[in-house]
């Protein structure tokens, strides 16, 4: 790096610290560049740069940590076994903070439940901490999307090799030129830029053959609201204003509703149906989303289906229509006369946080945009991806499976034609399923990677729309791209394989094992090292030696009939929140002496002869079975 591209990045990321704006002239041409510093953005720019690969992660507004970091602080996940890579090492560093903040015995740390549960202030700290200490890391905020370039490739196909970004404060230009393009951003803005294939709306149910599609399609994406951090703590609290806009009228009807019995409560866990749900975080605040069951919550439908490929202006519209819905929930609530006095007691209790959103008038940046565009790719994941395969209790087998999901296929609803009337509204059990690499990929734009607007229909993404889920695809669209750089191939060439073992390597899943977990480094303190984990405060074992050994074979399928799927499954045990245990008949049996029909069948899948080291004698296990199968299978030459 020449000394003045590296005065250039010192004083963009003294401004990212600072909260300031950078007045840059065109950038250097670097490897990678990150569009939208959401989890997924940000995974992939933190994981393309400690690959070796010079990263600029280009975000439109001064907010870095999407939703994450913008109210969602109870991320969407069904079990901590799920849960590896980069989204895992995020939650270390938010537990660890409030380890060196508040003590390990502290009630804070107790909130945070294992690192899950933050503030946002918190979330925001631990993805700009992360941002700071990779220094092939460039940060430009304030930068929107102009356009992008591209030219002509193989087979019809357009490359994208550069994008322009205008500079909100100073009007500027940025042109940026990479060998790989990634899309962090929620609407899926540089991939419509580049002239990907892509779509807006719901699928009718016969074209996928989703039993949970809409009977015929339409252009209405999942409604948004705003995830709303709120506190009790008087020293911390600023009481909720009344917006400008309000309209008595507009909440008037939860009186009816709540003295005929259809509204049961203010905040749910309680009786339902309540108007919000209501998760306790640290420091005695709370994390106030959307009930979907209630008549009138936060969301609003037929407001935001222009979002997705709207104009800034558009979109500036939408959020603050948001916001004085949500702004005039709450003050109706606390401060009208005719709302029961239990009602007006308990909302009166909450007020934003002064040390939240502090250059946002302590208001989120960030509205819940849970759906925009979808990108068209390789692979469209459909409601067929979460269902159990024939004959097993997992998912179908993704050989090409780069990542996992672990949560409820859910849609808080479309559309409302008339009022309490929700039209498109999810909510399925579904089991831990695998996301193939073909999700992120194009189909008619080379150079490029979608992680969060991934390739899927309506239902589908109604699964993969989670944080974790988009932090695993961003883990892996970062690895993808350094590959592709190293390599001097085009994305859609790079092996997959080689893809896996690094992310195995990063403790990163790409198959579920409920009794496995990744082997990671054990440091005291250990924060402050990507990766390590500190045993004393994380109740799941930390290591596992047979963790990259079953990820390799659960990958290629050799799971898939492990389990009669006739037989009754355990019940997943303990909860905390909405997280229950491990997803039952999931295990690998790594402590169970293999039998011999196992021993004979796992040997035929990998194609590898029977040895004396691969002896069902009863005293070996199935989790060193695999380990000796995997030391033989990587010690053969490659086939071409």
């Amino acid at each position: 790096m020449s000394h003045s591209s590296a005065l250039r990045r010192l004083a963009v990321m003294t401004c990212v610290w600072l909260g300031l704006v950078v007045s840059a002239r065109a950038a250097e041409r670097v490897d990678v560049v990150v569009y939208g510093a959401t989890p997924g953005g940000i995974a992939a720019a933190v994981n393309a740069a400690r690959e070796g690969a010079t990263v600029a992660l280009v975000q439109e507004d001064g907010h870095i940590g999407g939703l994450t970091a913008g109210g969602l602080s109870n991320p969407d996940f069904q079990s901590f076994e799920a849960l590896g890579g980069t989204w895992r090492e995020f939650m270390h560093r938010v537990e660890q903070y409030y380890v060196r903040a508040h003590g390990a015995g502290s009630q804070q740390v107790i909130d945070s439940v294992r690192g899950a549960y933050s503030e946002p202030r918190v979330a925001r700290r631990v993805f700009e901490e992360m941002l700071a200490g990779e220094k092939r890391i460039t940060t430009y905020l304030h930068h929107r999307l102009a356009s992008a370039k591209t030219v002509d490739a193989a087979n019809g196909r357009k490359r994208l090799t550069a994008a322009t970004f205008t500079n909100l404060k100073t009007q500027q230009s940025l042109v940026v030129e990479a060998t790989v393009f990634i899309d962090g951003t929620y609407e899926g803005d540089l991939l419509a830029a580049a002239g990907a294939k892509h779509r807006v709306g719901c699928e009718s149910k016969a074209e996928y053959g989703e039993s949970l599609a809409p009977a015929e399609a339409n252009g209405h994406s999942m409604t948004y609201n705003f995830r709303v951090c709120l506190t009790t703590d008087r020293a911390n609290f600023v009481p909720i204003p009344k917006p400008a806009t309000y309209r008595r009228e507009d909440f008037a009807p939860l009186i009816g509703l709540i003295k005929a019995g259809k509204i049961k409560g203010l905040k749910a866990p309680g009786p339902r149906p309540a108007i919000f749900k209501v998760r306790p975080i640290p420091n005695q605040k709370a994390d106030w989303n959307d009930e979907a069951a209630s008549p009138i919550s936060l969301s609003l439908e037929n407001v935001n289906h222009p979002w997705p490929e709207g104009s800034p202006e558009v979109r500036e519209r939408i959020f603050n229509v948001y916001k004085d819905h949500s702004l005039g929930l709450f003050w109706f609530l606390a401060n009208d006369p005719e709302v029961p006095e239990a009602y007006r007691a308990e909302m009166s209790r909450w007020g934003l946080p002064k040390d939240e959103y502090v250059d946002t008038g302590h208001w989120s940046p960030a509205l819940y945009v849970r759906e925009g565009r979808r990108l068209v790719g390789e692979y469209v994941f459909t409601e067929k991806d979460t269902q159990p395969a024939p004959g097993s209790v997992r998912a179908p087998v993704q050989t090409d499976g780069v990542a996992i999901g672990d949560y409820i296929i859910s849609s808080h609803g479309t559309s409302s034609p008339s009022f309490g009337v929700t039209l498109g509204h999810i909510g399925k059990s579904i089991r831990p399923y695998q996301i193939p690499y073909g999700v992120l990929l194009p189909k008619d734009v080379d150079g490029l990677l979608v992680p969060v607007a991934a390739s899927s229909s309506h239902v589908g993404f109604s699964a993969l729309r989670m944080e974790p889920s988009w932090t695993n695809m961003g883990q892996a669209a970062g690895v993808a791209a350094a590959i592709a750089v190293k390599q001097g191939k085009a994305v859609r060439d790079v092996p997959v394989p080689a893809v896996q073992e690094r992310l195995w390597d990063l403790g990163a899943m790409t198959v579920y094992v409920s009794d496995l977990t990744p082997r990671v480094t054990v440091t005291k303190p250990g924060w402050d090292k990507p990766g390590s984990f500190d045993v004393a405060l994380h109740p799941w074992p930390v290591t596992s030696e047979w963790f990259k050994a079953a990820q390799y074979f659960g990958t290629r399928g050799f799971f898939r009939d492990l389990v009669d799927p006739t037989t009754p499954a355990k019940p997943r045990g303990g909860t905390t929140g909405q997280w229950g245990g491990a997803y039952p008949q999931h295990e690998v049996g790594v402590g169970v002496p293999i039998d011999e029909a196992l021993a004979a069948r796992w040997a035929k899948l990998a194609g590898v002869e029977p040895t004396p080291d691969l002896k069902a004698d009863g005293q070996l296990t199935r989790g060193e079975f695999l380990n000796r199968l995997y030391a033989l299978v990587h010690r053969r030459p490659p086939q071409n």
